[in-house]
């Protein structure tokens, strides 16, 4: 190589060298040349309220902008008071961890000039001062229930609020109850919530300690034991009915005198000398279960029961003590006595020309009758099982009542009450036959829980006899089937007496000819009972097809079978929607569409075959719009002036244009007074307030 060549490329050299200066010269001059300053000084562990109060386990962390020659950072920061720790970076941040803080101590952190940047710009004045305090040994500072605390619910949870948030576990390990009881924990931040598992026992003094052990997510303990102590609410016989109920008139003069209480009764408290009637009522008191399906929900002796051994006299105030005394099984007494008092109406022959519903207004839903003007309001029936359902004679001499498990007849007056069902069955929907002959109804094994067919009684209630059903078609439950046979339903005799309709738990309405002995059926999910035509040549009945998707109940063991209606099934508004009145003819092997509209349920008809329903697409099965039409044809016109009313029963009354109904307040009301027993004028659509309450209503011819 040539000297010359040499020459040309250490010049060459030379002239990068020279350029590189000159970038890095330019940058440092032009880009970089601003010193780092402190963006936030931070504590790492500090309670969650206050960013400036720091567990002792906390570091404190120093955010630059900008990388920093770490030597020149650590030696500008100082803690005040004093406190060996060490650093350590990631990036632009610097953390210094102390050793361990003291409890209870205000510190002060200062960053001073000096730090300097990677290139060598150094801050020239510090960064204001950080201050924190440190915090105290960990505390509880509120607690539910309050130390010394009386009347805790037996179920009510223990709160317990620390004031850090704490090591659940060290909690856990120092926490103490007793007496000794099974507790699930659940913690919630600062609040550690104890729930029992099964209730504590009734008027017992109960302690909660929490110990030193407990810390805090620093691992301080806390700065003394925590303790609670609380005595739970006394168990006391608690009084749910009183029968009649405090205040009623138009009692039946047959009523018993009642209370149901809570729990079960101990028979050798009860003494004759804890009830007090005045004026003075023969009788016998005892301890027993409640009957029919009030029973079989709880067959406890909850109910203290005063028998008295002649009827009571008619329009007279009784007044009722029950004195202290009383005991539960379990040892719970009664505190304080009970006082309350009532007043009989008067019993007539006939409910002929009466208006009869339903009414728990005694304490407990029975029958009751007034006149057509809404006067003279008395109870008829005196079951302590609420009644569902109910029939009276054609003649308006006798009246049975059924709860969905038994039956019982009695004469209009009240007297000769008698019990038609054993206990070895269930019987329900009752019914008269239109010539008032006969009895009919459903009969269930309670225990097996099958259906056991349809029967029959005589007027009074006695011979009890099955229907025997065609081989071909729904066959009579045998203990041969191996399987539980559905319920059948709602047996209705014809007005010509030839022919008798029902409904299966299968999803079935039926008509059995009695003459020729033959049978016709159609799928359909009945929701209400079968009502026949005048001329006996059909029966309407509302429910859904078989594919509405809701499909029949099959009974349960040991209950009650519910009143036929939608509120015992509880359809969804779609559903609600989908109901309709259809039509079964005798012979016919299909059902038949009406003209009244969807959401149609509760039929009911006249001797002239003006046919009336409720719409319910307001979507509550409870009550809905009243129709009436004058054939299922047509779908007929809303009734009642009031666009806001909403019927939940409706039948027809003897005088013509003039419906019963019952009737409740406009969703979303408070008002009082726009509920119960009403009578409607059909030319009008004008309604007058009959009772103040009631459902199920009807007027006797």
């Amino acid at each position: 190589m040539t000297k010359r060549g040499v020459g040309v490329r250490t010049l060459a050299v030379l002239g990068i060298g020279v350029a590189v200066l000159v970038a890095i010269l330019y940058y440092a001059s032009t880009v970089d040349g601003r010193p780092p300053t402190v963006q936030r000084i931070t504590l790492t562990q500090h309670l969650s309220g206050d960013s400036h109060v720091a567990l002792i386990t906390s570091s404190i962390a120093v955010d630059f902008s900008e990388p920093v020659q770490h030597a020149s950072a650590e030696a500008a920061f100082a803690i005040s008071p004093q406190v060996s720790g060490q650093f350590s970076w990631s990036s632009a941040s610097l953390t210094f961890t102390p050793d361990r803080l003291s409890l209870r101590t205000t510190f002060e952190v200062t960053i001073g000039p000096g730090v300097r940047d990677r290139v060598g710009n150094e801050m020239a004045t510090g960064a204001p001062p950080f201050r924190f305090t440190t915090v105290g040994n960990p505390s509880v500072v509120a607690s539910a229930p309050a130390d010394a605390g009386a009347d805790v619910a037996l179920d009510a949870p223990i709160v317990v609020d620390f004031s850090t948030l704490m090591d659940t576990a060290s909690v856990e390990r120092a926490l103490h109850f007793a007496p000794s009881s099974d507790l699930r924990l659940r913690w919630a931040r600062e609040r550690l919530t104890i729930v029992p598992v099964a209730p504590l026992d009734p008027n017992r003094r109960y302690t909660l300690t929490i110990g030193v052990g407990a810390r805090d997510q620093a691992g301080t303990p806390l700065d003394r034991p925590f303790k609670l102590s609380f005595r739970t609410v006394p168990s006391r016989l608690a009084p749910e009915t009183m029968v009649p109920a405090d205040g009623v008139s138009g009692i039946a003069v047959t009523t018993s005198i009642a209370v149901v209480f809570d729990r079960a009764l101990d028979p050798a408290s009860v003494r004759d000398d804890l009830l007090t009637i005045t004026p003075t009522v023969a009788g016998s008191l005892d301890a027993i279960a409640s009957p029919g399906a009030a029973g079989l929900l709880n067959g406890k002796l909850r109910v203290l029961r005063f028998q008295p051994s002649g009827p009571l006299d008619p329009n007279t105030t009784y007044d009722v003590t029950l004195a202290p005394g009383l005991l539960g099984a379990d040892g719970a007494g009664l505190p304080a006595g009970l006082s309350w008092s009532f007043t009989t109406g008067a019993p007539t022959a006939t409910l002929s020309n009466q208006v009869v519903f339903l009414s728990d207004r005694a304490g407990i839903a029975n029958l009751w009758a007034m006149n057509p003007d809404g006067t003279n309001e008395r109870q008829l029936s005196v079951e302590l099982s609420p009644v569902i359902d109910y029939a009276v004679a054609p003649d308006g001499r006798a009246f049975v009542v059924g709860d969905g498990a038994a039956i019982v007849w009695q004469h209009a007056d009240g007297s000769a009450r008698r019990l038609l069902t054993d206990a070895n069955s269930v019987e329900f929907d009752p019914a008269y036959s239109p010539d008032g002959s006969l009895l009919s109804f459903g009969r269930a094994d309670p225990v097996l829980g099958t259906g056991l067919g349809l029967w029959t009684r005589q007027a009074d209630g006695s011979d009890p006899r099955p229907v025997e059903l065609p081989a071909e078609g729904i066959a009579s439950p045998s203990p041969a089937i191996p399987v539980p046979a559905p319920l059948l339903r709602a047996p209705r005799l014809s007005p010509d007496g030839t022919a008798l309709a029902f409904v299966d738990e299968a999803g079935r309405v039926a008509i059995l000819d009695l003459e020729q002995h033959r049978l016709s059926e159609a799928t359909f999910v009945a929701l209400s009972e079968p009502v026949w035509l005048p001329d006996s040549s059909g029966v309407l009945v509302s429910g859904l097809s078989a594919g509405s998707g809701l499909g029949p109940r099959a009974y349960r063991p040991r209950s009650a079978v519910p009143l036929l209606d939608p509120l015992s099934f509880a359809p969804d508004a779609t559903q609600l929607a989908a109901m309709r009145v259809v039509r079964l003819d005798r012979g016919a092997a299909s059902i038949s569409p009406t003209a009244v509209g969807d959401g149609a349920a509760r039929p009911a008809l006249d001797a002239d075959g003006r046919l009336a329903y409720i719409s319910l697409q307001g979507g509550d099965a409870a009550a809905g719009s009243l129709w009436v039409t004058n054939s299922p044809g047509d779908p007929g016109d809303r009734v009642m002036r009031d666009p806001g009313a909403r019927v939940g029963f409706a039948s027809f009354a003897p005088e013509p244009q003039a419906m019963v109904i019952s009737r409740l307040p406009a969703s979303g009301s408070i008002a009082t007074g726009s509920d119960g027993i009403w009578l409607v004028n059909l030319r009008s659509g004008e309604a007058e307030q009959l009772a103040v309450d009631g459902w199920l209503p009807r007027w006797l011819p």
